[in-house]
């Protein structure tokens, strides 16, 4: 299976951390340099951005924003600004209302993604780790007269907040990579979500990373995408034993009853330098993943039970069942189902 989780998380994340970006309240708001409510806007890191600067801010704070080297930790990557003039009507004009964050979020979705593929040279990854944001004036600081907009790039960290990243985007493997042991929550629809504490319902959690690049190529070789069935093969002779070692031991990682299971990298992601597949452990259920809580190599439920294994291993697993996922993600072939909940 493949880590594609943006595809299905994004729409939420980004959601998140557009109203933090908006900052609520006084005290954190975007342009927000202290002034007094009569006095004129003040310019700031903000205001005066450009493509290509990176910012970032304390935690919880992001009216406050400094520019720093991009290779230092940073919280957002300025893809560009957006003209507002491009948008409807007088929506931008000096005595314009507030547009509100439902409307900030729509924009976003209408106006940066094409910003943001134009500064990265078509090399984003759809199902990466980074995220297309935008940061916006809080009401406060639209009533001074702010109306400057800029859409980026953005780490969405465990909290929905944006976490802070070195490097700039296009220099580097935009694949998720989660430490091993990492839990992934799961919806109501039974996809992944976002990291969780493994004592919360999860879809699946990670044994490690392996980099492909060791096969098939750096993301500067030039090499062309492998196709999944290339990939699956080179995986299932790595993500097998990567199991075992994370469980401690065959024995204790078939008592999960959980399979083994990995990600293959679609050829946009490829093209765009991602190089990181992922090895983890879930089950199938529904069309989707079974409900996971706890660590697996200590107390573990599986739909709210406990794990029954077989009084000895199968001959064979079952044919895979299908996981409807977003866009990358393969079942293992060697799979049995999970228990009904």
């Amino acid at each position: 299976m493949r880590v594609v989780l943006t595809a299905a998380i994004i729409g939420a994340l980004i959601a998140g951390a557009i109203g933090i970006f908006q900052g609520i309240g006084d005290g954190g708001d975007v342009a927000n340099t202290g002034i007094g409510g009569k006095e004129k806007l003040a310019k700031n890191a903000f205001t005066e951005s450009a493509a290509g600067d990176c910012l970032d801010w304390a935690a919880g704070n992001p009216g406050d924003p400094k520019k720093v080297d991009c290779q230092l930790r940073h919280r957002f990557e300025v893809a560009g600004p957006l003209d507002t003039a491009l948008l409807p009507g007088s929506e931008f004009g000096e005595s314009a209302p507030w547009p509100g964050v439902a409307r900030f979020a729509q924009i976003r979705d209408e106006q940066c993604a094409v910003i943001a593929d134009r500064y990265l040279g078509g090399k984003r990854d759809p199902h990466g780790r980074f995220s297309v944001s935008m940061m916006f004036p809080s009401q406060v600081q639209w009533d001074k007269g702010a109306r400057e907009l800029r859409c980026g790039l953005q780490q969405t960290g465990p909290d929905g907040q944006p976490a802070q990243f070195s490097g700039r985007v296009a220099d580097q493997d935009q694949s998720f990579k989660w430490a091993p042991g990492t839990c992934v929550g799961i919806d109501a629809a039974r996809k992944p979500t976002v990291e969780v504490n493994c004592t919360e319902n999860h879809a699946f959690q990670t044994t490690g990373t392996v980099d492909l690049s060791v096969k098939f190529g750096d993301r500067l070789s030039g090499r062309p995408w492998p196709s999944k069935d290339e990939q699956n093969a080179f995986l299932a002779s790595v993500c097998p034993g990567q199991a075992e070692r994370f469980m401690g031991g065959k024995a204790k990682l078939e008592a999960t009853t959980l399979n083994t299971q990995w990600s293959v990298i679609l050829e946009p992601s490829w093209l765009a330098g991602s190089r990181t597949a992922v090895c983890y452990l879930g089950l199938p259920d529904q069309g989707g993943f079974a409900t996971l809580v706890g660590d697996a190599r200590e107390t573990l439920l599986i739909n709210g039970k406990l794990p029954v294994p077989p009084p000895q291993a199968p001959p064979g697993r079952a044919l895979p069942t299908p996981v409807p996922l977003p866009g990358g993600y393969e079942a293992n072939p060697v799979e049995v189902p999970a228990p009904a909940g």
